[in-house]
């Protein structure tokens, strides 16, 4: 197990009652220019549960989104309708709003939450403000952007502007929430809430003995500028350890790069070395199910900017999960809190290929590992678990 900081400060969600027992009675809106998927629809049904009138506001669907990758005029139809028309729509809402009325506004685009923190002036609605990725950090640590550019300069402005005039700022982990503060300010509210993920989806599939045999492991997702490769791409340079499948099921350009610089070994060991691209629902649950081992990574710095939600759905699916992420992160202080997995630094090769070439002679430590993913997932995150303190933080807005 890979212990985190003694002052991590770490603790697992749980259920727990409402402080304040006063109901919101006026609609919730969770407001992100990309939605209809779990993290859109899976959140606001959720809350629907918890007798909060929970509607969802947004302008392009998940499966669209993806599907208007597919040439260049599409994506610049899609950048208009998420960076121009959407927070145009949602700033109209807010102005027509009725006071009390509540906006939960993700950073999607980043400078969202503060456009809807301005417009709430002047119809007395209430926004919360949700940190998913922090701005200008990501443009810094993904990008290599300097905080003198323009943009940066933008996005700082607008960070530290939604933080002060909203109702309350929610981030997904705890070391993300000490870094945005003690860069931007201190919000009226804070929380610290899992972004969860839909386990029902994974309900009753709790990890079972596998005959012995190939490890699989799967990184699914986008692998994106915040997100490491090149340790992965060093440590599979020589080819794929013995009796270990991996699968890179990615868009992005650490996918693309992955895939262009390991063709060889790729074609010198087929079926050992796969890459896909993302997948429907059908067929996503069925290769999440079927993988031991979940791969998730993470640039150094990132850290400060980033929780990979994609953890907690390859945890709900029970999955181990090996990281290659900072120690000081709160992915890492994840794995170590419910031991459910490995940590390895960026950069350690060595480290990363000694892990994996020990996972086939370690059968029992990964069912445990994986068992325990299971069970923290269904448990903590949940989004039934997560939309507990959803209900306690949006209760409170009418308090002292």
């Amino acid at each position: 197990m890979d212990d985190c900081d003694q002052n991590c400060g770490v603790t697992a969600p749980s259920k727990r009652s409402a402080i304040v027992s006063k109901p919101v009675t006026a609609p919730v809106w969770f407001c992100t220019s990309v939605g209809g998927g779990v993290f859109g629809e899976g959140q606001t049904a959720a809350w629907r549960g918890f007798g909060l009138d929970a509607r969802l506001h947004y302008s392009v669907d998940v499966a669209d989104y993806w599907r208007a990758k597919s040439s260049v005029w599409t994506r610049l139809r899609l950048r208009w309708s998420m960076y121009v028309s959407y927070p145009f729509g949602l700033w109209r809402a807010v102005l027509r709003a009725r006071p009390g009325e509540i906006f939960v506004a993700v950073t999607n685009p980043f400078f969202l939450p503060a456009l809807a923190t301005h417009a709430a002036r002047r119809s007395g609605a209430k926004i919360v403000h949700l940190v998913y990725d922090l701005y200008p950090d990501a443009l810094i640590f993904g990008g290599g952007w300097s905080m003198k550019h323009p943009a940066a300069r933008f996005a700082a402005h607008t960070t530290q502007m939604a933080i002060r005039n909203c109702s309350a700022t929610v981030y997904l982990g705890e070391r993300l929430r000490q870094h945005a503060e003690s860069r931007y300010g201190v919000a009226r509210r804070t929380a610290v809430i899992p972004v969860g993920t839909d386990a029902a989806v994974f309900e009753g599939s709790e990890p079972a003995a596998r005959e012995q045999g190939m490890v699989r492991c799967l990184y699914s997702g986008h692998l994106g500028m915040l997100h490491e490769w090149e340790t992965l791409r060093n440590a599979l340079a020589s080819g794929v350890p013995d009796r270990v499948a991996i699968e890179i099921a990615a868009d992005g350009p650490g996918a693309t790069a992955l895939k262009q610089q390991l063709a060889a070994v790729a074609a010198r060991e087929p079926g050992r070395l796969l890459f896909a691209g993302t997948r429907g629902n059908a067929e996503w649950k069925s290769a999440m199910l079927s993988a031991d081992v979940a791969l998730v990574t993470m640039r150094p710095g990132a850290e400060k900017v980033v929780m990979p939600s994609k953890t907690y759905s390859a945890m709900a699916a029970g999955q181990a999960v090996l990281a290659v992420c900072p120690r000081g992160s709160d992915l890492a202080d994840l794995i170590a809190l419910h031991d459910c997995g490995w940590v390895i630094e960026p950069g350690d090769v060595e480290g990363l290929r000694s892990r994996l070439e020990s996972l086939p002679g370690a059968p029992g430590e990964i069912l445990e590992k994986r068992r325990n993913a299971w069970k923290a997932a269904h448990e903590h995150y949940s989004m039934n678990a997560a939309g507990w303190y959803w209900k306690e933080l949006l209760e409170s807005l009418d308090g002292p």
